[in-house]
Formats: structure tokens, sequence, C-alpha cells
């Protein structure tokens, strides 16, 4: 008795351990909550950040290349077969002789060990490249601040959606509550002779296709809480729960100021085509630069060993010390530097086109989700209006026919005028919310 009173208390152990371990992938949100979760564990927003760090170390790597470059070598050599240099026979006057004389020059074993360095004194290709890798790090910091506002919108849609899914569910969950109510009296009513079949059929049917639809609907609210926790970057097999609620949320929105007109410089994408602007003057002044001579100071450090054999080989080292000075200086390149410059110049103009273009689109896109925003803030009042307006005629109706005064098929007309009456509010509601969100976008409100 007292073992099977053991395995039950391992058991409870093992379960309240699990459901703990349940509750603790539970996580509650706010939208702003959602927003500032997305920002820290959305992964291509991490790798956003990545990029501006990878930049960061292209700069390192083109720095590098200004410092002092030392490099050593040493080598190891055997003259299996000495090559022979001939030459005229200089003694030949005073000894005699051919009039060539044979020579080697070298040792059967050689060894070498060389220290060299190298430090850039003057290159103009080399400060501009330095220059336009830190504009490119500015790019990426732009860019990863573009995944952040394409994150918050996203996320804030995604939230949006689920709101409008749930409080879809529960309003129909409310209206098949009460649609239930009146087919139990309807059932009633049948059963002492008061009301005919078809009645009950009716709103048999009328249920049934409710019921589908809600069914259908908490498939959707499911599929878009995964779309959610996957832009938010937490696991999709967590469990999630939103805590700010349709109404309130549009209360706090309401009370927004609408800009007449965009501030292009507050888009980051304007910044980006500027910043890219930028890069592509530092490219044209890279090729002009090129025609500067470069000035390179080098030094070298030798000792090198000969010998007869490899005991012998490192008897004795023999040094050698060089500095010095090395320029190039370019002349002629079959116009290849022009031909890039030209190119450089054509990328300008095409980036002042984006400019001038993407200037239009700011206008287009605040004229067009300031229209859309204004529409919806106008007409979310008109169709709660007439969902409370349908939610009244469907409770007269009902309450006529339980008097015996109306008719069933008066009742699911009500109810399918109401159920158009949510459905019309409902997505006023998420076109609203989209709508502020494309306008604050449009307007440069969001960072």
């Amino acid at each position: 008795m007292k073992t099977k009173s053991g395995i039950a208390l391992i058991f409870l152990l093992l379960l309240a351990d699990f459901v703990g371990a349940q509750e603790n992938q539970f996580q509650k949100f706010s939208l702003k909550e959602a927003v500032d979760f997305a920002k820290k564990s959305n992964y291509t927003l991490q790798n956003n950040k990545l990029d501006v760090l990878s930049s960061q170390k292209k700069v390192n790597e083109i720095m590098a290349m200004g410092l002092p470059q030392v490099n050593a070598t040493g080598n190891l050599i055997n003259n299996i077969k000495i090559p022979v240099q001939v030459v005229p026979n200089f003694l030949q006057s005073v000894m005699g002789g051919p009039d060539n004389l044979e020579l080697a020059f070298s040792r059967p074993f050689t060894s070498g060990f060389t220290l060299s360095a190298n430090q850039l004194l003057f290159d103009g290709t080399f400060f501009l490249g330095l220059k336009a890798s830190k504009e490119f790090v500015n790019l990426s910091q732009l860019n990863f601040s573009r995944t952040k506002i394409e994150t918050e919108v996203n996320v804030s849609k995604a939230y949006y959606l689920c709101l409008l899914l749930d409080a879809n569910e529960e309003m129909m969950g409310k209206n098949i509550e009460s649609l239930n109510k009146t087919k139990s009296d309807l059932e009633q009513f049948y059963k002492n002779g008061f009301s005919e079949k078809v009645d009950v059929d009716r709103l048999t049917l009328q249920l049934s296709n409710l019921s589908l639809q809600k069914d259908k609907i908490h498939d959707q609210r499911r599929i878009a809480a995964m779309v959610l926790k996957l832009q938010m970057g937490m696991p999709v097999s967590d469990s999630i729960m939103l805590t700010d609620g349709l109404e309130d949320l549009y209360q706090t929105s309401k009370t927004m100021a609408i800009e007449e007109k965009a501030n292009y410089s507050t888009r980051i994408e304007y910044k980006m085509l500027k910043q890219q602007l930028s890069l592509s003057e530092l490219d044209k002044r890279r090729y002009a630069v090129g025609y500067l001579p470069s000035l390179f100071l080098f030094g070298n450090i030798q000792r090198n060993a000969f010998g007869d054999n490899l005991g012998s080989l490192y008897d004795k080292f023999y040094p050698g010390t060089s500095v010095g000075l090395s320029m190039s200086l370019p002349i002629f390149d079959g116009l290849k530097k022009h031909a890039q410059t030209q190119q450089a110049r054509i990328g300008i103009t095409k980036t002042e086109n984006d400019i001038k273009n993407f200037e239009n689109v700011i206008d287009q896109q605040v004229f067009q989700s300031k229209s859309s925003y204004l529409r919806s803030s106008q007409q979310i009042e008109i169709q709660r209006g007439n969902l409370k307006l349908a939610q009244e005629i469907y409770e007269r109706m009902d309450l006529k026919y339980k008097n015996g005064v109306g008719s069933s098929l008066e009742l699911t007309t009500a109810q399918t005028d109401l159920e158009n009456a949510r459905t019309n509010f409902l997505t006023t509601v998420y076109e609203y919310f989209v709508a502020e969100m494309e306008l604050r976008k449009s307007l440069g409100l969001i960072n």
C-alpha cells in the first residue's frame, strides 16, 4: 500500500513539473510588448544586425591595408647540379689559358631567411575606399532600421488580425447561444402543435451554417496566431495570449494627429537612397584619384647561409639589410578609368532620378493612406451603428417569434442581417487599423 502511495506521489510530482513547464511557455503580450519582443527576437532583424557587424569588420579589413604589412619567408635549396656561368678569361693575359672561364657561383646547399615590411604612405584610392566602407556601415544601419519598421508593421497587422478573429468568434458564439435558445423554445412549440416542422428545420440549418463559420474562424485564428508568433520570432508551438482589446486600441489611435504633408527626410527609404547617392559619388571620386601616384616604404632584413652539406650549412650566416621607397604612377590604362568614371556618373544620375521618383511615391502613399484612414475612421462608427441596429432588429424579431406574432423566415433574415453587419463592422475595424499603420509608415512616424 505504501509502495502504491509512493508511486502516485512521484507521478503527481512529475505531472506538476510538466504542467509548470507548459505554463512557462505561455506568454501574454500587449501590442507594444509584442513589437518590442519582435525587435529583439525576429530572425530577419538578427541577420540585419549581423550585417551591420559584418560591415564594421569590413572597415577594419580595409584599414588593415594602410597599416604595416610584415612578412617572413625562408627557404632551403639543394643545388643538385649547380648552374655554370661562362665569362671571359680576365686572367688570360697573366696566366694564359682558354678564352672563357666556366664558373659555378653557388654551393651545393643554400638557405635564406627574409623579414620584409611594407608601409603605405599615400594612395588616394585607399583613403576613399576607407571612407566608402564607413558609409556602407551607415547604409547597413539604415537597412537594419528599415527592417525594424517593417517588423513593427507586420507584427501590428498580425496582432490586429488576431484580435479581429477573436471578436468575430466571440460575437458569433453569443449569437449561436441566443439562436440555440430560440431553437429550443421553437422545438417545444412544435411539440405542443404551435409551430411547423419547417420553422424548426430553418433554424437548424441556420445554426449549422453558423457553427461551420465559427469553426472556420477558429481555425483562421490559430493560423493567424502562428503568423504573429513567426513575425515576433517566438516558437510557433508556444501559447500566446493578447492582452489588448480592439476597442482600447481604437480609442487610443483616435488621438493620433494627422500631418498634412510628409517630411521626406523622415522616411528611412529616402535616407537609404541619399546614402546610396553618397556612395556613388565616392565611387566616382575613387576612379578620379586612381590617376595619382601610390607611394610605399619598404624594408628587408636577410640572413643567408651556404654549405657543402647540411651539417655545415648553418655554421655561418651572411646578413643583408635594405630599405627604400617605391612609387607607382599610372600613365595610360587604355581609358579604363575614364570609362569607369562615366559609369559612376550614370549611376549617380540614376540614383538622383530614383530620389525624385520616390518623393512622388511618398506623396502618393501619404494621400492614399490618409484617404483610407479618414474613410475607415468615418465608416467605423457607421458600421458600429449598423451592428447595433441589426442586433436590436434581431432581438425584436426573436421576441415577436416567441410571442407567436412573427415568422421563422423573419427571424432567420434578421439573423443573416446581423451576421452581415457584424462582418462589415469587424472588417472596417481591421481596415481602420491597417490604414492607421500605413499612414504612420508613409509619414515616417515609425522608428
